[in-house]
């Protein structure tokens, strides 16, 4: 009975190894593509946190598992780290940490994240070091352009330079070609997300030789709102304000207050996610104008040339129903709920970006390359084009997603309802007005960006025009100074003479008389009579002469 169940217990463990050596034989067969996330965990803060991501890479990650086309015989392992210390927000220390170890410990093959500006930074010049791509759908900021610096960073959400080449054509429409101005919100802590934001508006326009004038504003208790004011008037009239929608409100009351016409201005409010489009307790939806705190007289009237600029949600029936799909996951795998709103938009980008990257890395495999070859991987994700949850993808030459913007405006003058009046295409390069809305520019034609003689002091017909006003003033004047004083010296000469010729006695001497024979001949009478009237010439005050006749038969004069 003994022999017998040593029998059984080796033939036991000769079949469990057996097993075990078929499993180890099936594991290799799926070969490994380690992806480390690293994104914050505040969800309510950052559009790009964990709890709003991790889903959508968990759902791009079966959507790739279940299409025989990509990485067949290929499975991915998700790890996550955060990049955010609590209660100070992003960490570009924490990041740098996470990165090295996640590189030492799972060696992964690719970087979903960072998604803040300067954790994305750090990161990425890891990346660029260790030649591994860094695929994000945020990371906004201008400074990402620089390939030599970030050779391997993939953005596939949006980024302030195509939000900058939105506002460019929108000069180039309405041939805004000399200036604007930028008021931003800046406290130069956590991401700075306004600043990176409208970064891309300055650069492109500046690019373009356009005067740019930038303002920021800091922490609400610091704000000089009339500060605020006085510089947008002294510097343009196309305005461009990036900053939380409580300040941008005070800004426009401040307008309001200083009885400013918003006529003579071009207002835009870069509001991406559409926070002050949505409807709450105390606004109506797209209606950004009103507010609860201050009383406006007529707040409509301040905003007919406000505008304001979003991303263009998709709104096909793929982006709908992963929509659906990332608030159960959320739910379920994070224990949040999220709100439906422009901000899913964010989710869906790293969706796509995980679908470009596993396409990339698929045509590398195919032709003989290496999963560990992150240059060729990065270089293969350049100028695509596929259709998304988030609709068309399509990268430029940089890497970098064409993005579409919408471009809002106060469609009803009386409800003060906005609308959107155009979109961009991004990969078009063009704008595309709605055929229903229209803007209603209060004068019937759009502000200068330049008004004449306003800002270029300087300009040599802005002086001539200028002077030739006081020249009519100085000339008129010295013309009627000059006419009342030759008039008053005339009138002066005259009078003066007048009197002194009334004042003249005018007798002739009886010994300056000569009487001539009567009986002379009339050759010398007429001689005589000559020279005595020769004598008595009288040069008058005009000049005139006086002669007294002379008549030889008497011999009077």
């Amino acid at each position: 009975m003994g022999f017998g169940y040593e029998l059984q217990l080796g033939y036991g463990l000769f079949v469990m190894f057996i097993s075990s050596l078929l499993t180890t034989g099936q594991s290799d067969l799926k070969k490994n593509i380690t992806m480390a996330v690293m994104l914050p965990n505040n969800y309510s803060k950052y559009p790009w946190a964990l709890p709003r991501v991790t889903p959508a890479i968990h759902m791009a990650n079966e959507a790739i598992q279940k299409d025989d086309r990509l990485l067949k015989g290929y499975n991915i392992t998700v790890v996550t780290e955060s990049t955010e210390d609590e209660g100070s927000g992003c960490s570009q220390t924490l990041a740098q940490i996470n990165a090295v170890d996640l590189k030492l410990y799972t060696n992964p093959d690719v970087f979903v994240g960072p998604g803040c500006v300067y954790s994305a930074a750090s990161v990425g010049r890891f990346a660029t070091h260790w030649k591994l791509p860094l695929i994000t759908a945020w990371a906004p900021a201008y400074g990402f352009a620089k390939k030599d610096e970030y050779k391997t960073i993939v953005r596939t959400g949006p980024s302030t330079t195509k939000l900058g080449e939105f506002a460019n054509y929108v000069h180039s429409y309405f041939n805004w070609t000399s200036r604007a101005v930028i008021i931003y919100h800046d406290i130069k802590t956590d991401d700075r997300p306004y600043y990176f934001l409208i970064e891309g508006i300055y650069s492109i326009l500046e690019l373009e030789n356009i005067t740019v004038g930038a303002h920021l504003y800091p922490e609400p208790q610091k704000i000089d709102y009339k500060e605020i004011v006085q510089h947008i008037k002294n510097s343009g009239r196309i305005i461009y304000i990036c900053g939380p929608l409580d300040t941008f409100l005070k800004i426009m009351y401040q307008f309001h207050t200083e009885g400013l016409s918003t006529e003579d201005y071009a207002i835009f409010y870069v509001d991406v996610f559409a926070e002050s489009l949505k409807a709450d307790a105390f606004r109506g939806p797209n209606k950004p104008w009103q507010n609860t705190e201050d009383q406006w007289h007529n707040p409509l009237e301040v905003f007919k040339t406000v505008f304001v600029i979003t991303y263009r949600e998709p709104n096909n029936q793929e982006y709908l129903d992963f929509q659906k799909k990332l608030h159960t996951r959320a739910k379920q795998d994070y224990n949040v709920s999220l709100e439906y709103s422009l901000v899913d938009f964010i989710a869906g980008c790293f969706y796509d970006g995980v679908m470009l990257y596993a396409k990339a890395l698929n045509e590398t495999l195919a032709e003989g390359g290496s999963q560990k070859d992150g240059i060729q991987i990065t270089q293969r994700m350049r100028n695509q084009k596929f259709w998304g949850v988030t609709g068309l993808v399509s990268t430029d030459n940089n890497n970098d997603r064409e993005t579409d913007f919408n471009l809002w405006a106060m469609a009803d003058h009386k409800t003060g309802e906005y609308r959107i009046v155009a979109h961009f295409n991004g990969t078009n390069k063009q704008i595309i007005w709605a055929l229903n809305e229209k803007i209603q520019w209060p004068k019937g034609y759009p502000p200068l960006d330049n008004p004449p003689c306003v800002f270029d002091t300087d300009d040599p017909s802005c002086k001539e025009d200028n002077i030739s006003v006081f020249q009519i003033v100085a000339l008129g004047a010295g013309l009627a100074l000059t006419i009342f004083g030759i008039s008053s010296f005339l009138i002066y000469r005259k009078l003066k003479l007048e009197k002194e010729l009334a004042g003249m006695l005018w007798r002739i001497r009886w010994e300056e008389l000569q009487f001539g024979n009567p009986e002379k001949k009339p050759q010398e009478c007429r001689q005589q009579t000559h020279f005595i009237s020769a004598r008595l010439q009288l040069w008058l005050h005009n000049n005139s002469t006086w002669e007294i006749s002379a008549f030889c038969k008497n011999g009077l004069f």
